[in-house]
């Protein structure tokens, strides 16, 4: 105490006389700025492993024993500290300079051990604000340890919604001899004579180190500028077991056939994520499954919670569906509107949203409110005729939907009542040209009255007739800078790149305009094996082409692309595509392309 006490009269001569009682940190407000960075030392002491490894439950030797960490594990300094007590130092950071801060998304990667004893040096840095009533912030996280501090021991990222973007400053005060020290760790003193190697500096700092509270650091700004966020497309419905039993004769009613039945991974929602997930651009998917056999077998590809859901699809001897009995009431059940809010930050910074008509009308709307919020485009895939009319109270908040004929004509009924259109299959015809003009002349009504209804794009999916895409005006769907933060799949994004025509053949109405256009896109012909992931393949490449950049029609042609690929296949979603394949089908499709009408 009196050595203390000795060094302590030493330095305050020095404060009196040649500081000038300012600090670089006492402005009452700072706002959070891409690039800023928190800084705060720390080392973690014996008593404070011991307490996290019982806390924890992590007993493991490595923590607690220095002979065994060095001969077992490896570390030659012996014990270690607890990663994820080194993690804990990352939100504890953003909490002290933004309390009430939500804590939503960690990465972490362990590069070198933090050994007890060691002080470290956390740093976190804002690198992509999206300001809005909550602020979701993503953060660099990095941990140094090392006396130079250039050792990187752990390092990732995280993802936090701050109430505020301003910094809360917590200038602890404190007199010595009647001079103001302020309190942040990181003093920054203008002071005559001194610099920041000074030892007469250093030692002050030492003191106030001794002295004060711990309290948050200080904000430093880094010039760089911002690091655009990763997001991933948000796919939200349901994911289910499809029991398929294919005859291998004409089946005759009341008498059971000799036949293959098998269990595929299926639900709309989940095919899509699957197919998009194949295409290398990663998507976020919300489902529920269940603890159960049917469950497992589901979470080879996921992992959710929630009750199972099985589906019983029986086919013809082409493959071609002739019933279905789903079960997918745990879907509606589960899938609730406040679940489904768990996942704001998510759906919020996603590039589209895509929802199966799975969920219930409640859970749908919620989904598109917290999209439109943040100007994310919605895609509504309406699963059946019997479920596709739950598009009714959502339709101003959808910007894709793709039905079939039946479908369509089902969307359009729910927003019109009394029922007035109507749908009448034509006899098999081998004059495609003929199909696709009968099939406008019957549909072209029902899509109309759908734009006017705020659909923005109607992808109609006509079977071995192709595909009918049909919108009002064009409009900045997507917020070019999420569709820039995706990955798509670079070999085939390449070949596409190169394959399609710079003056296409068809292109959208120009921003703007009025007129109301339909163009038609032929199907690729194929060796049909099965049909049943066709649609959802469909969908799942024009939602990667989507997200990776590409034009509407570009992505409609990669879309028709990958669900020729799919029909090829037993599975629901092959299981590789060939980039050179798609990117020949889909730059023949789009040439083939034609506009059916633009007034």
């Amino acid at each position: 105490m009196r050595a203390f006490a000795r060094n302590l009269a030493a330095i305050i001569p020095l404060a009196r006389c040649n500081a000038t009682a300012t600090t670089a940190a006492a402005p009452s407000s700072l706002v959070l700025k891409v690039g800023d960075t928190l800084r705060e030392r720390r080392r973690f002491t014996d008593g404070e492993v011991e307490a996290y490894a019982a806390v924890s439950g992590d007993r493991n030797p490595v923590h607690l024993d220095d002979a065994f960490a060095r001969q077992v594990g490896g570390f030659g300094r012996g014990r270690v500290v607890h990663g994820m007590l080194v993690a804990s130092l990352f939100p504890a950071l953003i909490a002290a300079h933004f309390p009430g801060a939500v804590y939503a998304r960690q990465s972490l990667k362990f590069a070198a051990p933090v050994y007890v004893g060691d002080k470290v040096l956390v740093q976190v840095q804002a690198q992509h604000i999206r300001a809005s009533t909550k602020h979701i912030v993503k953060f660099g996280t990095k941990c140094f340890t090392s006396d130079s501090d250039d050792l990187l021991a752990v390092d990732g990222e995280a993802m936090a919604v701050l109430p505020s973007l301003y910094l809360r400053q917590q200038l602890n005060q404190i007199l010595i001899g009647g001079f103001a020290i302020f309190g942040p760790l990181n003093l920054s003193f203008s002071m005559a004579g001194a610099t920041t190697t000074s030892s007469p500096l250093r030692r002050m700092e030492s003191v106030c180190r001794h002295l004060l509270p711990a309290s948050p650091p200080i904000l430093y700004q880094n010039p760089l500028g911002a690091i655009r966020l990763e997001s991933s497309p948000v796919i939200i419905g349901g994911m289910v077991l499809d029991i398929h039993a294919k005859p291998s004769m004409q089946p005759h009613p009341g008498t059971t056939v000799p036949g293959m039945v098998k269990y595929v991974s299926g639900g709309v929602a989940r095919n899509i994520a699957e197919c998009i997930c194949k295409l290398e651009t990663r998507p976020f998917m919300i489902s529920v499954v269940g603890n159960d056999m049917a469950g497992d077998f589901l979470l080879k590809y996921w992992r959710s919670a929630g009750l199972c859901t099985d589906v019983s699809n029986v086919f013809d001897g082409s493959g071609e569906l002739i019933a279905g009995v789903a079960s997918v009431g745990a879907v509606e059940n589960f899938l609730s509107p406040s679940w489904i809010c768990q996942f704001r930050l998510h759906i919020s910074t996603a590039p589209l949203l895509m929802l199966d008509a799975n969920l219930s009308p409640d859970s749908l709307e919620a989904a598109c409110k917290i999209a439109h919020e943040s100007g994310v485009p919605v895609f509504f895939e309406p699963v059946s005729l019997a479920k596709g009319s739950r598009i009714a109270p959502i339709a101003k908040y959808i910007t894709y939907t793709s039905p079939n004929e039946i479908e369509l004509v089902a969307m359009a009924n729910s927003l019109s009542p009394p029922e007035k259109y109507t749908f009448v299959k034509m006899e098999q015809s081998k004059n495609k040209a003929k199909a696709v003009e009968y099939l406008f002349e019957m549909l072209s009504p029902a899509m109309f009255f759908l734009l006017e209804k705020g659909i923005k794009f109607l992808l109609v999916t006509l079977g071995s007739n192709g595909v009918f895409v049909c919108c009002k005006e064009s409009t900045s769907l997507m917020d070019q800078r999420k569709s820039e933060m995706m990955s798509f799949s670079t070999p085939l994004l390449q070949k596409l790149e190169r394959c399609f025509p710079s003056n296409m053949l068809v292109d959208l109405p120009r921003e703007g305009s009025s007129r109301t256009c339909v163009f038609h896109f032929p199907a690729v012909s194929a060796s049909v094996v099965s049909l049943t992931g066709a649609g959802d393949c469909f969908v799942g490449g024009v939602i990667s082409a989507l997200c990776g950049g590409l034009g509407m029609m570009q992505s409609v042609a990669v879309g028709i692309a990958i669900a020729k690929s799919s029909v090829e296949s037993e599975a629901n979603i092959p299981d590789k595509f060939s980039a050179a394949t798609i990117a020949d089908d889909a730059r023949r499709t789009l040439l083939s392309a034609k506009m059916m009408w633009c007034k």
